[in-house]
């Protein structure tokens, strides 16, 4: 074998280190974490071969507790991305706003995400106005990029194990991007530690 040949396939077979990526979600309660893990493991699906994958869960109610609240907002200080799963509603509740503004100032400019997933569909996204006004500014405040989904609280069926025909796509109620990552059938969900 020649000395090129045997460089080339130590070169082929060395381990190539992945870039790492951070992720916090932050929901309100099973419905709106059902659909996180939805975007979660598609997410995960479409970056684990380049990425080093990370992700904290965190459920707004225990953040009331100020040790849990600090854990998440180092989290969230750190995050790649940070997904919000709330309902419609016309303001974020005081725990939501108080664990924003804990790891807000914390952020140091760079290219990051934040996205809002709004439950309770389209038909409730007038009602968020206000919130979505706040956090696009948030994210502004802090150079993240801001991208918002409003969904329906009940997820489309998912196939069963097994299944021998593949269950047909959810119909497709707006052409967004958005939308295709959100009904993406994936496998049962795995379970965080607030859970």
């Amino acid at each position: 074998m020649s000395k090129a040949t045997l460089s080339t396939k130590l070169e082929a077979s060395r381990w190539e280190p992945k870039f790492p990526f951070d992720l916090v979600v932050a929901y309100e309660d099973s419905e709106t974490r059902n659909r996180a893990l939805h975007l979660y493991d598609h997410l995960a699906q479409q970056l684990l071969d380049d990425y080093d994958f990370q992700c904290s869960w965190w459920k707004f109610d225990h953040l009331a507790d100020a040790t849990l609240r600090e854990q998440a907002a180092d989290a969230a200080a750190e995050a790649n991305m940070i997904i919000l799963c709330l309902h419609a509603r016309k303001d974020l509740l005081p725990v939501h706003k108080l664990w924003i503004e804990s790891w807000l100032p914390r952020r140091d400019g760079r290219k990051s995400a934040l996205v809002a997933l709004i439950g309770n569909g389209e038909e409730r996204r007038a009602d968020a106005d206000t919130m979505l006004t706040y956090l696009r500014r948030t994210a502004r405040l802090t150079s993240m990029d801001f991208f918002d989904h409003a969904f329906d609280l009940k997820l489309p069926p998912r196939p069963a194990a097994v299944t021998v025909t593949p269950a047909a796509p959810p119909p497709r109620v707006s052409g967004s991007p958005a939308h295709d990552l959100l009904y993406h059938q994936m496998p049962t969900p795995r379970w965080g530690i607030n859970e």
